[in-house]
């Protein structure tokens, strides 16, 4: 078992602008699930690039411009972002899905290109 300060220290995670996620590896694919309860799917930003799988969330702004009086407010509206770096892999076949909080993203692994053999010499 990891520590969390550790892991959180190497892996550059501010835990107020971040959210827990899990990592699976699978016959051929990664699977990521990442916290986001409250969050709706079109506040979510999703991408891939040079390795990194990058997931973003903010709140839209409450269209109501009444003054709001709040007794207690603890829900903060600070966006949260994580970047998970996974390398060369098939950015053409990511999938994500948000059901119940759980954001869900398959990433099919890069099948090995079929290379040729050869003869090596030796000196």
């Amino acid at each position: 078992m990891y520590n969390d300060f550790w892991y959180n220290l190497i892996n550059n995670v501010d835990n107020r602008e971040s959210f827990p996620i899990d990592v699976v590896a699978k016959d051929g694919e990664y699977v990521v699930y990442a916290n986001l309860p409250g969050f709706s799917k079109d506040e979510i930003s999703l991408n891939y690039e040079n390795g990194y799988l990058n997931i973003s969330a903010k709140h839209k702004p409450n269209e109501n411009k009444e003054h709001i009086n709040y007794v207690i407010k603890e829900r903060s509206l600070r966006a949260k972002k994580r970047s998970i770096y996974f390398g060369d892999l098939n950015e053409d076949h990511i999938s994500a899905k948000l059901n119940d909080g759980v954001l869900v993203v398959t990433i099919y692994l890069r099948k090995p290109e079929d290379k040729k053999n050869s003869t090596i010499s030796i000196e």
